[in-house]
């Protein structure tokens, strides 16, 4: 393969992600109504840290050329895009 092909690869992944991130956050848009009704806050510090670590460990054990931090930055970021919609 080439590197126009392995573009196209990435290409293609990068709808994929974007499904599922969007995905992901209609669930928090549910998450955030039944925050609304309860009068719980939008952010969730133990959760936040409870997601991030889990993620690590599971990068952790995937393997692969990203790290556990790595992927914890990622997903810091989606945590707090998220958070955004949960409002």
């Amino acid at each position: 393969m080439d590197i126009n092909d392995w573009r196209i690869r990435i290409d293609e992944l990068n709808d994929e992600l974007i499904a599922l991130l969007n995905k992901r956050a209609s669930f928090a848009v549910e998450i955030g109504k039944i925050k609304k009704q309860k009068g719980l806050p939008v952010l969730d510090a133990g959760r936040e840290q409870a997601v991030l670590n889990l993620v690590a460990e599971k990068a952790a054990k995937a393997g692969g050329p990203l790290s556990p931090e790595s992927f914890k930055n990622i997903f810091r970021v989606i945590i707090d895009e998220t958070c955004k919609v949960e409002e």
